[in-house]
């Protein structure tokens, strides 16, 4: 029987006769303590009845003692401390909106929001389109274009750029783009396509890029890869902090997705010795960029990216 207060008395209990509705009336008025007291002090009533008083005791003498079942097991040694929990490890792409299927608008960047562009009269930003897309409904677009009568330039990049802040250096780059456009009328110009990593704000910045006079720039705070996809014959290295690898000579294919991956953690030990580390954010370029321009020359490059990867584990290759 489950016991609660206040409680309404089964039929039995109200149909009974009136000594027994003043025994229940009585056990009531002395509220929930006297209602739930355990059925062996409330039994007393029924002493007079032997054939009861037999089977109690046939009862306590199967039934083990109730000390018995509630005793705790004895503890043969010290308790011991759980293990310390592992930090749990980084997986999966660590760029947002890697497929740029949140239209977004493009604009200056901060840390964690998302793609963006550099201040400064050197940068355009970037446009997203739907067409035409590697995969889902939406890809950038970079269209990078000098013509006869616009203003002069030596140095033009359009890209779009995001800046993360990982817990340790991501290991794949990779992702896809494409080419419909590549014009380039001069010698001269270097017009050429690539993708790049900057760590910024790591504390040995100064050591890994001028180990012997690490004092000669004081204010150098980062040091980057570039990987060279189009546009060049020869490995181009215009500053101090980048190392670049060139993956492909000459001008690109056209009209087609191209799928590219780079090892970029073990490129950072392979070119500077070391892996990016304690520092305040990674920036990650996928662009496209002319320098030393020639005066006069045309140029055009028309140039889409979509479905990127940048962090740990396999980048999927779809």
């Amino acid at each position: 029987m489950k016991f609660g207060y206040p409680y309404t008395p089964p039929r039995s209990m109200t149909a009974a006769t009136p000594e027994h509705r003043w025994t229940w009336d009585r056990a009531r008025a002395a509220g929930p303590a006297h209602c739930c007291r355990p059925r062996a002090v409330r039994a007393s009533r029924w002493a007079s009845l032997p054939w009861l008083w037999l089977a109690v005791i046939a009862c306590s003498e199967e039934a083990p003692a109730p000390s018995a079942v509630r005793e705790a097991p004895v503890q043969t040694q010290e308790p011991v401390a759980n293990p310390p929990v592992a930090a749990p490890q980084p997986t999966g792409n660590q760029l947002h909106n890697p497929g740029f299927e949140d239209k977004l608008a493009v604009g200056f960047m901060n840390v964690g929001d998302g793609w963006g562009f550099i201040r400064g009269t050197r940068w355009i930003g970037f446009e997203v389109v739907d067409q035409p897309i590697h995969s889902g409904r939406h890809a950038a677009r970079l269209l990078l274009s000098w013509q006869p009568g616009d203003r002069e330039q030596p140095i033009s990049a359009q890209g779009a750029i995001q800046e993360i802040s990982p817990p340790r250096c991501p290991d794949r780059l990779a992702g896809w783009y494409r080419v419909d456009h590549w014009e380039n009328q001069s010698d001269q110009t270097l017009l050429y396509l690539d993708v790049a990593v900057a760590a910024v704000g790591d504390p040995r910045a100064r050591d890994i890029v001028i180990p012997d006079d690490p004092e000669l720039h004081p204010d150098l705070d980062n040091y980057q890869i570039r990987y060279y996809m189009a546009g060049l014959t020869e490995p181009y290295d215009p500053v101090l902090n980048m190392r670049t690898k060139l993956v492909r000579e000459g001008p690109p294919e056209l009209g087609e997705w191209v799928y590219f991956d780079f090892p970029i953690k073990a490129d950072f030990q392979e070119l500077w010795g070391a892996v990016p580390a304690d520092f305040s954010f990674l920036r990650v370029f996928f662009e496209v960029r002319w320098e030393e321009k020639e005066e006069g020359a045309a140029l055009r490059a028309d140039i889409y990216y979509d479905d990127l990867f940048f962090g740990f584990d396999e980048p999927p290759e779809s």
